[in-house]
């Protein structure tokens, strides 16, 4: 399948009215997934609160990323994409994306947990600067796998 124009995909802040769509997203893409009150968390940015920003094709919301302002450091929850959708450069667009939001946010560091078999992630998040900064054992479930540790300076 070839990848969409630019112009056909958004990037936006979730919504309320995202939360079943983006859970089962995370949970096809065997991601934890919240209980759907807790997906309410979308518009602000106060340490310690999630944010969520998905992309939309077409008017569906086919992707979402999560995460959490922590002050001066950031965490990538989630980057997840629909199944049907993979390989087309939504992940990209929304990682792209994302982190330049962040940018404007207090993090000096942003980190993130990935599962060690999942290469693809791997290479995006290298594709963009993320560098290993170590190995949690056990660390997922269904199935049991250890996470890898990735961390990125943003430029000043």
């Amino acid at each position: 399948m070839t990848r969409p124009p630019e112009t056909d995909r958004i990037f936006r802040a979730g919504r309320p009215a995202d939360a079943p769509t983006i859970r089962s997203i995370l949970v096809e893409s065997n991601l934890s997934a919240p209980e759907v009150g807790n997906l309410e968390r979308v518009t602000h940015s106060r340490i310690g609160e999630v944010l969520t920003f998905v992309v939309e094709e077409y008017g569906q919301v086919v992707g979402v990323f999560q995460w959490r302002n922590l002050g001066e450091e950031a965490e990538i929850l989630d980057l997840a994409v629909h199944p049907n959708h993979r390989r087309q450069g939504h992940a990209t667009f929304l990682l792209r994306n994302s982190l330049q939001h962040m940018s404007q946010s207090a993090a000096k560091k942003i980190f993130l947990e990935v599962r060690e078999s999942n290469a693809a992630a791997i290479a995006l998040y290298k594709k963009f600067g993320f560098q290993l900064s170590g190995r949690r054992p056990n660390y997922y479930r269904n199935p049991e796998e250890s996470a890898l540790l990735m961390n990125l300076s943003p430029p000043a």
